[in-house]
Parts: structure tokens; C-alpha cells; sequence
């Protein structure tokens, strides 16, 4: 029993450490300016050509007098987030809003054929909705076939999120914490038994709101730099790319822009139109004054490494040439992405794993060593058996004297002892 207790001791202590580790490495995210083209741009697709990034709500017309949002909180510096003080906590409900509803809307259906919906992709991960789907076909699986089902399920979704698809970027900068986040508020989005009971809170910083938004939902238009588009370039379809945002318009400006359109100026000072840009309705207006401080306060750049171009590299991985021979992107960010879908398969699909693993090794070393002992005192029974003789005291002690037939005179022996103490 004492090395069973150790071994239990050395082997939770190990499973305990190494979960602790993972929680450091995953519990902040780090904020990061924006880089690269627009997703759109990637694509090789015009605004008019796609449903991405479109709520299909456009602003008031040209006519409209301004007005400047009331409800904005004071500015303050991102340098406070190290204190704390200035942090808002998110839900699930909330990360979906800020990095997906902009393309795949309120209830998560998308626009087919160009924008999947999540519902089904989503119950694939639980096996009680599996198993429902399955029962309605007709189709009879067993629990090892439906348990590989959802594990490929979890898997295959945490990939897309990560690595993006063939129209869907890649959603590598969002951390553990935010990904378990969001993906238990779209098990609840997809009516996943027991799903709004699991729902997760988390602390996040006003520029890492901002950036969210930025990168998943305004980077699909805008690219992150590029010229300030004149108004003749605008009535052309031009958009203006990220950093030329704070040249154009003030936060206030921007606010009203997001949250509930704004008229521009196009050819001349005195052409004003109501603009092509969606309104996204769905964000307060903190949010989108996030999205105003996060690009001043961290100015999108271009870079070769940038985004999408991770998102181009993972693509050309999934389906290699003809001559590939192995070679991998050596850039930092991909090595970053396929980390990142490494600790969420180990936190969804190989933590679970090794959990049940853990207890079938303890179980099976608690047999053995009940069977070692069963084995051990058998054979002192028989041996205490096979030393006792009709006759003898069946004491305690018989176990520890040597065998009796040491301490009996065999019969022949003592014949001939009596034949020679007569001849004598």
C-alpha cells in the first residue's frame, strides 16, 4: 500500500504541475497591433462580392445632421490595465458578438453559400446531440464510434478557429481562455444540452476589446495600412485602410460611424451620400471607442509575417504541391498558430484523455497489487498446510518451524536400529 500511495502522490503532483503551467502560459493575452492586407484583399474580392463583415445596415442619408455620442466613457490610458483598473469582463455571448456575429449574424446560420453556418458544425462536438442525429437516421453507433465522432468534431472545429478555412480567416490571436469562452457560448447557440449551465467570464482590457474587433470583424475590409483614399477614390469603391482611420475621423466620429452610420464625402465638398459601410448596431458605443483608442494607442503596421499571410501559409499546408517535401513555414507566427491548436486540442481532446487514462492505470495497479497479495498469502497457506500433521498442535507458530518430517524417524530406519541393538 505504501508504494501504491506514493505512485498515486508523484503522478497527481505531475498532472497538477503541468496543468498549472498550462494556465500561466494561457491565462493573459498580449495585445498586438493590427498588420497586413484586408481579408477581402487576400481574397482577391470586392466589397460588392461578399456578405463578409455585412449586417446589411447602412446609415442614415446624406441629409442627416451630425450628432456626437453621449454615453462615452473618459478616456483612459491603457498603461492603467497593469492595475486592473481598467478591466470589463466578457462572456461568451460577448466574444461571439465582437469576433463573429459580423459575418456569420445573431444566430450563428452565416449566409450560404459563401458563410457556413455553426449550428451543425457545433452539435457535432456534443455526443448527446450526436447520438440524437444518429437515432433520427436510423443509424446505430456504438460509444467508442460516437466518442471518435466528437473527438474529430472538437477538433476539426478548434482547427478552424485557429487556421481559418478557404473563405474564413484564421482566428489564431485569440487566446485558450477566450476560445473556451466563446466555444461553450456556441454550444449554447446551437441548443447543446447542459451548454448554459458552463458558460465562462472572463477578464479582458479595453484595448484587448478594441483589438478584438479590429482584427476579427473591421480587418476583413480594411487593410492595416495603405494611402488616405481621396474622395474621388472613394466614390470608386476605395476603403481606407486602418491607420489612415484616425487621420479621417476623431473618436467621437468613429463612434457614431460603427454604432449607427455616418454620411461621407465623395468627389466634391458638397457630395455627401449615405456610404457603403455597415452599421454594426450590436456594438456599444464603449466598444467602438475601443476600437479608436486600441488603433492609436497601438498603429497598425505592414508586415511580411503579417496575418494572412499565416492564413495563406496554413492553406498551402493543407493542400501541399505535388514536390512538397516536408518543408515548413518557419515564420514565428505559424509556429505560434499550430502551438495554439496544440493546447487546445490538449485542453479539450488529450486532457480528458489522459484523465481517463490516469484512472484506468490506477485501477489496474490496484489489481495487481491485490492480486500479488492473494498470490502471496496462498501460497503461505499451502505451505502452512502441507507442514502440518495429524497429531500437531495447530498453533500460530507451526508456520515458522521447520517441516515435521525433519524431527519423525522414518519406519525402515528404525527397524534396522532394533535388529542391531538385539544382535548386540
Amino acid at each position: 500500500m505504501k508504494i501504491l500511495t506514493a505512485i498515486c502522490v508523484l503522478l497527481f503532483l505531475a498532472e497538477l504541475t503541468f496543468g498549472q503551467g498550462a494556465v500561466r502560459r494561457d491565462g493573459a493575452a498580449a495585445v498586438s497591433a493590427v498588420t497586413g492586407e484586408s481579408w477581402l484583399h487576400h481574397l482577391h474580392r470586392s466589397f460588392d462580392e461578399t456578405s463578409m463583415g455585412r449586417t446589411w445596415r447602412l446609415g442614415p442619408p446624406g441629409s442627416t445632421t451630425d450628432h456626437a455620442p453621449s454615453r462615452l466613457r473618459l478616456f483612459a490610458p491603457y498603461a492603467s490595465t497593469a492595475t486592473g483598473s481598467n478591466m470589463e469582463t466578457l462572456h461568451g455571448s460577448d466574444l461571439y458578438r465582437l469576433n463573429c456575429q459580423g459575418c456569420h449574424g445573431e444566430s450563428g446560420l452565416g449566409a450560404p453559400p459563401e458563410i457556413g453556418s455553426l449550428i451543425d458544425p457545433v452539435r457535432a462536438t456534443s455526443t448527446t446531440m450526436v447520438e440524437q442525429r444518429m437515432s433520427k437516421v436510423g443509424m446505430v453507433m456504438s460509444r467508442r464510434q460516437t466518442a471518435e465522432m466528437v473527438t474529430q468534431s472538437r477538433v476539426a472545429l478548434l482547427k478552424r478557429l485557429h487556421e481559418g478555412g478557404q473563405d474564413m480567416p484564421s482566428f489564431h490571436h485569440l487566446s485558450a481562455r477566450e476560445i473556451r469562452s466563446l466555444v461553450t457560448y456556441l454550444q449554447q447557440l446551437a441548443g447543446v444540452p447542459g451548454a448554459s449551465e458552463e458558460q465562462v467570464a472572463i477578464q479582458e482590457s479595453h484595448a484587448r476589446v478594441g483589438e478584438l474587433i479590429v482584427k476579427s470583424t473591421c480587418h476583413i475590409c480594411h487593410s492595416a495600412t495603405g494611402a488616405n483614399p481621396t474622395p474621388a477614390e472613394l466614390s470608386q469603391g476605395a476603403i481606407p485602410s486602418l491607420s489612415a482611420l484616425p487621420e479621417r475621423v476623431n473618436e467621437q466620429q468613429l463612434v457614431r460611424k460603427v454604432t449607427s452610420g455616418a454620411p461621407v464625402i465623395t468627389a466634391t465638398t458638397s457630395s455627401v451620400f449615405r456610404g457603403r459601410m455597415p452599421v454594426f448596431s450590436y456594438l456599444s458605443e464603449n466598444e467602438a471607442a475601443d476600437v479608436y483608442e486600441y488603433l492609436t494607442a497601438y498603429p497598425p503596421t505592414e508586415s511580411a509575417g503579417s496575418d494572412h499571410a499565416v492564413q495563406a501559409a496554413l492553406l498551402s499546408r493543407a493542400n501541399p504541391p505535388a514536390d512538397y517535401r516536408g518543408e515548413r513555414a518557419a515564420s514565428p507566427q505559424l509556429a505560434t498558430s499550430q502551438a495554439s491548436v496544440t493546447r487546445e486540442q490538449y485542453e479539450f481532446v488529450v486532457l480528458p484523455i489522459s484523465a481517463g487514462l490516469f484512472a484506468v492505470v490506477l485501477i489496474l495497479l490496484g489489481c495487481w497489487i491485490t492480486w500479488r497479495e492473494f498470490g502471496r498469502l496462498s501460497v503461505a497457506s499451502q505451505a502452512r498446510a502441507a507442514w502440518r500433521r495429524p497429531g500437531l498442535e495447530s498453533a500460530p507458530w507451526v508456520a515458522l518451524r521447520p517441516p515435521v518430517e525433519l524431527f519423525i524417524e522414518p519406519p525402515r530406519l528404525r527397524a534396522d536400529r532394533e535388529i542391531s541393538h538385539k544382535a548386540g
